[in-house]
């Protein structure tokens, strides 16, 4: 992401933390206690963590440049049953086994989610797996589809370590952290 960008989330960040103080002060009001009381109001889903705030400020905004850093989500084989008519079933695999046709990967910046294949004309797709680990930056934390292999993990780190020490440091503690899928 951009610098300014960087920056307005810090921003935006910084105000969502004075709004929670803000509610964590009206919870302790007597006629707030009250309401809370009469209405069975579960009131521990306003105060969240600091990454919770930051992915409510991210769900509502457009990072425009990403460092390209990805996560390998899933990897998985297809067969196809002919019997009962056509049916493609998919089988996961470690993210790095040679059995893998396709690939799902989700960015750390701005969440999307890119899915590749073995080679260009496989099922009609236009993304390689090859050229994509070797053009982006691809992280396998635990090699496998399990728990999209430990995005969210990788993800929080990476965003909370770019606000904290900037994003270049944060992209370089990743690298030294996780091992990389392809490219280099």
């Amino acid at each position: 992401m951009k610098r300014e960008e960087l920056l307005h989330l810090k921003e935006e960040l910084k105000k969502e933390k004075e709004k929670r103080e803000r509610i964590k002060e009206l919870l302790q009001e007597n006629h707030v206690q009250e309401l809370i009381t009469l209405t069975s109001t579960n009131y521990s889903k306003f105060i969240k963590d600091d990454y919770e705030l930051l992915l409510k400020i991210l769900k509502d905004y457009k990072v425009t440049n990403t460092n390209n850093i990805y996560v390998a989500t899933a990897a998985y084989y297809t067969e196809l049953i002919l019997n009962d008519g056509l049916k493609n079933i998919y089988h996961y695999v470690p993210i790095d086994s040679e059995e893998a046709i396709a690939k799902s990967y989700l960015n750390i910046e701005d969440g999307s989610k890119i899915q590749a294949w073995i080679s260009e004309q496989a099922y009609d797709r236009r993304i390689e797996t090859s050229k994509f680990e070797r053009n982006n930056i691809v992280l396998n934390p635990y090699n496998s589809s399990d728990n999209n292999n430990g995005y969210e993990e990788v993800r929080r780190e990476f965003l909370e370590n770019a606000l904290k020490y900037g994003e270049e440091e944060s992209k370089k503690l990743l690298l030294e952290k996780y091992p990389r899928l392809g490219g280099e």
